[in-house]
């Protein structure tokens, strides 16, 4: 005879009845939780439990239940009588502490439920529930439970039905192929975290009062709507410093539709806002950017220190080639390695070096003052940055690095501290800073893409190239000189400046660009890319720039920055403030916080503008990127939705283009469109669009004064370049 006490109950349904040892397993489970206590574990051998079953099942307190040695299905359910639903089907109830590991359970009556949770915390995991008639689990009362890593499907009614003060965890969970992958009514405030719930009917439903909180989650294909919220409802689905983190996608009416009487705030969250309906009020981020602090700790910079960290578990020892464990193996470790041991650079308390984390213009200075703190020409007097206060963390670095000349701000008085630093301005940066001179165009000509190095930066490029300074990975030939520059990629660039100025050796690596495959020609060096404001060759006496004509007349109605060059590529910055100020448009659409791009951005405004006019989107992650290059298509797929442009007989508007097939298929009515209304201008060949080339000022004036000449505000101009 088997004691109450005992710590292990065994049961097989293929055996005999037995006394419920492992030589002598219980033929149902039925039998093993009649004997069992607190802290007994039963073990159920593989296959199905159900006929001979006394349903609905009953797991007292404290006691586990565990599938082994393969597939374990519960399948049945009785009636129990419940304090607030009266008689319901149910399989299995759990009472406070029993536990549910690895068993499938179904119950495929008329209204059936897979499990009744009911009152305290009970654990489920690594449990699928499929196949019920109605729920796959249904929480009541006050119970508390924690749901990890199961499986939802099939299921008549919901995967998960949480009602009354039920609360608890939901965490790792899929629910897939039923009615409501989850429902969460009345006051029932769980916590779902990392769970998946696609494909069924909708995703999660929301009704009463119910205040749930939403973190990491995949709302994805279910067949009307991701996230339903209906009567009092209150998700929290994310908070300007506690972002959500869930993705709303591909759902077959509204990924979020919200019918409460109450606006939803969203904050952190992969949602596209045109498939959401309802009042939703997207809110910024409140976090600071990871790379808004000086990471690198640099040497001699002494920033303001922050508050001591939690300590930390060590990281277990690291007997491999890098002292920094996230850099074993990396394409930057020889640079990396090297600058640390010379105490230029540092890592953080968990032992990594984050190489692949973006480098800020702030943190650029930082390191630079670090690394050259008394390199430079002359002193210059320091201009005060609008944007950079008195109590920010760089603020010295950033005035000494400008008065040393290795930085310098913008036209509209500010620096853009917290602005990712390119590849091109951290070369610009590091040449002008050393006076390490400057070389000729040609010798850009090692690179694939040399066409995109800004005008500005291509003697400094050239000369760069010509020391040895540049590292290219993983391509040695592809500069990508408007790309954000990485931690790794700066601390390359910064040692192999150290290596020209004989205060470190030569590292061997084959993403230095070698000073032989410069091609250098003895002539003198002239910046002969660089053009003025209005046009013309600086310094020569060519031709003026193709677009001049296009370009003045923006410029005489202050339209265009003084500073700027035709030939230099625009940013969807300065893309977004140029067709503000040229059309004033009004919003069509509800305004979206972009998290890349803060109150105090000095195009915020702007960029809000050209959103809600449908001039520009952002992108799914909910950033803006609003110092990246802005394409040719895109500006041409910009002046068409934002000036509601329509043109008949688009058919076979494209084949005048020999790159047609590079016109992406979502943009093809659009650039017919802007082809038929002569918004499209092709220098130096008329037959090539390029429509993936970044744009350059020159291009986008004349683009744009022709959205001028067609809302009739300026007078039509001829040009052999416009696409008529």
């Amino acid at each position: 005879m088997v004691q109450a006490t005992a710590s292990v109950l065994y049961v097989n349904s293929a055996r005999a009845q037995g006394t419920g040892t492992r030589q002598s397993p219980f033929n149902t489970l039925t039998q093993a939780l009649g004997r069992a206590s607190a802290g007994t574990t039963i073990q159920l051998e593989a296959g199905t439990y159900g006929r001979g079953e006394s349903f609905p099942l009953t797991v007292a307190s404290g006691v586990t239940v565990v599938g082994i040695g393969g597939t374990v299905t519960l399948s049945g359910g009785g009636l129990l009588a419940t304090e607030d639903f009266g008689q319901q089907s149910v399989a299995l109830q759990l009472e406070d502490g029993a536990q549910l590991r690895n068993v499938t359970v179904t119950n495929s009556q008329n209204q059936g439920i897979g499990v009744w949770l009911e009152q305290g915390v009970a654990l489920l995991t690594r449990c699928q529930f499929k196949n019920c008639g109605r729920d796959g689990v249904f929480v009541t009362g006050d119970a508390l439970p924690v749901l990890l890593a199961n499986e939802f499907s099939g299921n008549q009614a919901s995967g998960l039905f949480m009602v009354r003060r039920s609360k608890g965890e939901v965490r790792q969970n899929r629910f897939t192929r039923t009615g409501y992958g989850i429902a969460i009514s009345d006051q029932s405030a769980p916590l779902l975290i990392d769970n998946q719930v696609v494909e069924n009917k909708a995703g999660i439903v929301l009704s009463r009062s119910a205040k749930p909180v939403l973190r990491n989650n995949r709302i994805l294909r279910n067949q009307t709507i991701g996230l339903w919220v209906q009567d009092t409802a209150q998700p929290d689905v994310g908070q300007s410093q506690d972002l959500g983190g869930n993705q709303f996608k591909d759902n077959g009416q509204w990924d979020l539709r919200n019918e409460s009487r109450q606006a939803i705030s969203t904050a952190g969250n992969d949602i596209n806002p045109n498939r959401a309906q309802g009042d939703i009020r997207y809110v910024a981020s409140g976090l600071p950017d990871p790379v808004a602090v000086p990471p690198m700790l640099l040497g001699r910079v002494k920033p303001t220190p922050a508050p001591p960290a939690p300590d930390e578990p060590a990281p277990p020892p690291l007997n491999l080639n890098s002292r920094f464990r996230d850099v074993v193996g990396h394409w930057a470790a020889p640079f990396i390695d090297a600058m640390a041991e010379a105490d230029l650079i540092k890592g953080f308390i968990d032992g990594s070096f984050r190489p692949d984390v973006l480098v800020t213009r702030a943190q650029f200075a930082a390191l630079a003052m670090a690394t050259f703190p008394a390199t430079g020409g002359a002193s210059r007097r320091f201009k005060p940055f609008l944007d950079v206060a008195s109590g920010f963390w760089a603020r010295g670095v950033i005035y000494q690095a400008q008065a040393q000349g290795f930085i310098a701000g913008f036209p509209d008085q500010t620096f853009r501290p917290n602005d990712p630093m390119t590849r091109a301005q951290a070369l610009v940066a590091l040449l002008n800073g050393l006076n390490l001179g400057e070389g000729q165009a040609a010798e850009i000509g090692v690179y694939d893409d040399r066409a995109q190095v800004p005008p500005y930066a291509v003697e400094e490029v050239a000369m760069a190239t010509r020391r040895g300074i540049v590292v290219n990975y993983p391509n040695v030939a592809e500069l990508r000189p408007m790309q954000p520059i990485t931690r790794s990629e700066t601390a390359a660039l910064v040692y192999q400046c150290l290596v020209t100025l004989g205060r470190m050796q030569p590292l061997t690596s084959p993403y230095i660009v070698p000073p032989a495959r410069a091609v250098v020609n003895n002539g003198v060096a002239a910046k002969g890319n660089t053009t003025g404001a209005h046009g013309a060759r600086a310094g020569t006496g060519t031709a003026p720039h193709w677009a001049v004509d296009f370009w003045q007349p923006l410029m005489a109605q202050n339209l265009l920055e003084m500073s700027a060059s035709p030939e230099s590529p625009m940013t969807r910055a300065q893309f977004a403030n140029l067709v503000v100020r040229a059309f004033d448009p009004k919003a069509q659409r509800y305004p979206v916080a972009f998290r890349d791009v803060a109150s105090s951005h000095w195009a915020a405004e702007a960029i809000q503008r050209a959103y809600r006019a449908k001039f520009l989107s952002g992108f799914p992650d909910y950033t803006f990127a609003p110092e990246q290059p802005i394409l040719k298509i895109q500006v041409l797929l910009a002046l068409v939705s934002g000036l509601k442009l329509t043109s008949k007989n688009t058919a076979g508007a494209l084949a005048r283009y020999q790159d047609q097939s590079q016109v992406p298929r979502y943009a093809v009515g659009a650039i017919a469109t802007a082809t038929k209304l002569g918004l499209v201008f092709n220098y130096p060949r008329l037959d090539h669009l390029t429509p993936n080339q970044m744009a350059t000022w020159g291009e986008v004036a004349a683009m744009v004064y022709q959205g001028l000449v067609l809302r009739k505000r300026m007078p039509p101009l001829a040009s052999p370049y416009r696409v008529v």
